[in-house]
């Protein structure tokens, strides 16, 4: 390994340090949690209650009695959707961090992403190639 090439990858194990380490730092300061809706998908200030899996169990009901049709499966299919659809609408992300934590995981992780593809994609396009 020449000196070109140990100063490359200790660029990009610094770059990867950063970013992972800014990435990392930044999702500790995220508090995820779950809230009701003001009006959920089925009622009034609910997330996910009993009525979002009928579709689902009568699509998987429906499937064991009608095997070859495809209608069941949609239905199960619809059912998984607003089975899913419901948690994401109600999660709610908090971020628990001052202006100066904030700005250093920003600067972390995109100086440390842009050292990475400097190293592995801009930097040398005949990298790999026989020079001879």
């Amino acid at each position: 390994m020449d000196k070109k090439n140990g100063k490359e990858f200790g660029l990009l194990l610094l770059g990867m340090g950063m970013l992972f380490g800014g990435l990392v730092l930044f999702f500790l300061r995220i508090h995820v949690s779950s809230r009701p809706l003001l009006w959920g998908l089925f009622g009034y200030g609910v997330g996910l209650n009993g009525l979002i899996f009928i579709p689902f169990v009568l699509g998987l009901v429906l499937m064991v009695v009608f095997s070859k049709s495809i209608w069941p499966r949609i239905l199960t299919g619809l059912g998984v959707l607003f089975i899913v659809l419901s948690i994401i609408s109600t999660m709610s992300f908090d971020y628990r961090g001052t202006m100066f934590e904030t700005i250093m995981y920003i600067i972390m992780i995109f100086v440390g992403g842009a050292l990475c593809l400097k190293i592995l994609i801009i930097d040398d396009p005949n990298r790999g190639r026989d020079n001879k």
